[in-house]
């Protein structure tokens, strides 16, 4: 099977930064979806598609059948250039967000030309582990309550947390812990209590949660978390009660802490499931079958059902919205919108690269 060939319009004014960086990843993962993508300054006219990676310099004949990708269409003078290029030629625009799709399409841009394909990232970052702040002695008679945590890790995996434990006598739980996949930091103490509160007290900003499970009218620790904006995990009793909605999560029994455990769990697995899905080979393949259904001449109605995202409905009708008409009138605005008039563009390219030049000489100062 002959492979599509798209050609990827990176305008110098576009280079250095995020496009040129969303460019060039989708350079690099074109061959995957059976793409053959090649990157410039100008249009081709040797290959099947043309994808212009700013709307902003796509208004201008079109050779081959083409898209664009379309973002911070901010003021009218952009969504009027965004319509005037679609009807000037370019097949589709390619949204960023459904709610810019929702925006354009609520400003005039016909929906069939338009889909979204939300933007990725290159997966090389990994969330940390929630940390979990101790700050308590044990004792023999178990009256800390510790075993809940030993019951805990023998109930869900503790993969995704880190335990910071100050004070003695937590031998015997740290094995515990870690054997559930937590990972554990212990401070026993000197014996110097001065020095070890001194040491308690650069940590506990660092905690994500300040865990207390004792039932003896409360932890003083709960105090220096809450002065330091640190969410808590603590026993609903004795003075925790009278400090309100300041509270984040408190329980009495063990059922109560392990929901708000499994809670605490499942949401970073949320965020981070989410993410998982946002890579570069799915973007590059979304805009292949763009690209796939353009070329093949499937009706445009069903561009957004073939990158399986559905749009947001407007929140409002934005020809409405004073405030984004009011945008408009800033000299800034009007500069920028004057500077696409064709034969203006010279003038705002000379502009662009003289902005370039002075930031570049501030920035090696």
């Amino acid at each position: 099977m002959t492979p599509l060939k798209v050609h990827l319009v990176l305008n110098p004014e576009n280079a250095g930064w995020i496009i040129e960086k969303i460019a060039a990843r989708l350079m690099e993962h074109a061959p995957v979806a059976g793409i053959a993508a090649s990157i410039s300054g100008q249009p081709r006219s040797d290959v099947h598609l043309n994808h212009w990676m700013s709307y902003a310099f796509a208004d201008e004949p079109q050779s081959t059948r083409a898209t664009m990708f379309i973002t911070h269409v901010d003021d009218p003078y952009k969504s009027a250039l965004v319509r005037r290029v679609i009807a000037g030629g370019v097949d589709a625009g390619i949204c960023m967000s459904g709610e810019m799709m929702a925006q354009l399409v609520a400003l005039g841009v016909p929906q069939r030309s338009l889909c979204f394909i939300p933007p990725a990232h290159d997966n090389l970052v990994r969330p940390r582990r929630v940390r979990i702040g101790i700050a308590t002695r044990l004792y023999p008679d178990g009256r800390k309550r510790e075993s809940l945590l030993v019951q805990l890790g023998g109930r869900i995996r503790l993969d995704c947390f880190r335990f910071e434990i100050f004070g003695a006598g937590w031998e015997k739980v740290i094995p515990e812990l870690k054997a559930s996949g937590a990972e554990v930091d212990y401070y026993p103490g000197t014996g110097d209590y001065r020095s070890d509160y001194q040491v308690l007290l650069e940590h506990v900003p660092h905690f994500d949660y300040y865990l207390y499970m004792g039932m003896d009218e409360g932890s003083l620790g709960t105090l220096d978390a809450l002065a330091a904006a640190v969410k808590t995990i603590v026993t609903a009793q004795g003075f925790h009660l009278d400090l309100g909605s300041a509270i984040t999560h408190s329980f009495v029994t063990f059922e109560e802490l392990e929901a708000i455990f499994i809670r605490i769990r499942d949401e970073l697995a949320a965020r981070t499931a989410i993410a998982a899905r946002l890579t570069w080979g799915a973007f590059a393949e979304r805009h292949a079958t763009v690209w796939r259904a353009i070329t093949g001449g499937v009706d445009l109605r069903s561009l957004t059902e073939l990158t399986r995202l559905t749009p947001i409905d407007p929140a409002r009708d934005l020809r409405c919205d004073v405030r984004f008409w009011m945008r408009s009138l800033h000299p800034r605005r009007v500069l920028s919108a004057m500077g696409h008039v064709p034969v203006l563009k010279p003038l705002r390219t000379r502009w662009g690269h003289a902005r370039r030049a002075r930031a570049k000489r501030a920035g090696s100062k």
